[in-house]
């Protein structure tokens, strides 16, 4: 009887604790306490100002929600680094954005797809080539965009990518690192458009904001969720051709990763649809402003019940 009454007791307690857990907080199986996980997860970005805030947020739900140890590098060039670092088993989770990878990596060449198709594709593709997965997207399409001054686009009457063609011939164009080499970049857009600028500058990401702040070049191919686009005042094209495919953001993961430790994919997907377009330019912003991005994303986390 008396063993009767302890189990009800613990039962009571279980359910008094589960029902006190925050919305957002995973409920695992009891055979897989991600707790009692033991060993190293490396995670990595490129350095773009929301890829290095969302590395950060992956680390501290990992650091969070398990007994594993996690290492973080912000510092890779592009994506391509990025994946080769996958591939060599230096690292094990990065985030990045469909549009860049299927295209850079999976070397698709086909028309324009659906967000939702994009994805399906990325995530066969990683699987079956590489033995990586995708978590399900984080809720936000982050694409590029051609911007320009605000006082060129009033001076030439310019609203959209269209308008540029009569005077491109003597501008130039700054864009980020792989930029004047990717398919889904500048030879794409420059074969769909029929534009070819006299110049093309690819730089290091935050670079093309202070290029065009200062004038040293006249277009830059933005990344339509960075904060400077306001801070600076610039003007977005309209991709009237539509050639941009979609770049939603999400994490990749090695599937071996996940076979030893499957409690993971629940823990990275409790982000995948809580972030849209504001609200990764908001955080954006603060990091582009000189704050940390592991202060930004804990109070990310911590604002939306998602750490413990």
């Amino acid at each position: 009887m008396k063993n009767s009454f302890i189990r009800i007791l613990v039962a009571v307690l279980v359910v008094s604790m589960v029902s006190l857990a925050g919305v957002n907080t995973p409920s695992f199986a009891s055979v897989d306490d991600p707790m009692s996980y033991e060993g190293e997860v490396n995670i990595g970005s490129q350095t773009v100002n929301e890829t290095i805030i969302l590395a950060w947020m992956a680390k501290l739900l990992v650091d969070d929600h398990t007994g594993l140890e996690t290492n973080i590098n912000t510092d890779f060039a592009a994506s391509s680094v990025l994946h080769q670092a996958m591939m060599g088993e230096e690292l094990d989770i990065y985030p990045t954005w469909t549009g860049t990878q299927l295209t850079g990596i999976l070397r698709y060449e086909g028309p324009n797809l659906p967000g939702d198709e994009s994805f399906r594709m990325v995530k066969e593709g990683f699987e079956k080539n590489f033995n990586f997965t995708w978590i399900d997207p984080l809720g936000f399409n982050n694409t590029y965009v051609m911007a320009v001054r605000r006082e060129v686009a009033e001076k030439y009457g310019l609203e959209k990518a269209s308008d540029l063609k009569p005077y491109a011939g003597e501008w130039t164009i700054g864009g980020d690192e792989n930029f004047d080499t990717r398919p889904d970049a500048y030879p794409g857009w420059s074969e769909t458009y029929g534009i070819e600028f006299d110049d093309v500058l690819p730089m290091q990401y935050s670079m093309m904001y202070m290029a065009i702040a200062e004038e040293e070049v006249d277009v830059i191919s933005a990344y339509s969720t960075d904060s400077r686009i306001k801070k600076l005042d610039l003007v977005m094209l309209e991709d009237d051709l539509e050639f941009f495919p979609d770049y939603s953001a999400a994490y990749v993961v090695r599937m071996e990763l996940l076979d030893e430790y499957p409690a993971l994919k629940e823990i990275l997907g409790m982000l995948s649809g809580k972030i849209d377009e504001a609200t990764m330019s908001s955080l954006n912003f603060r990091f582009d402003n000189g704050e940390d991005a592991d202060v930004i994303a804990k109070e990310f986390l911590e604002a939306g019940g998602f750490l413990k």
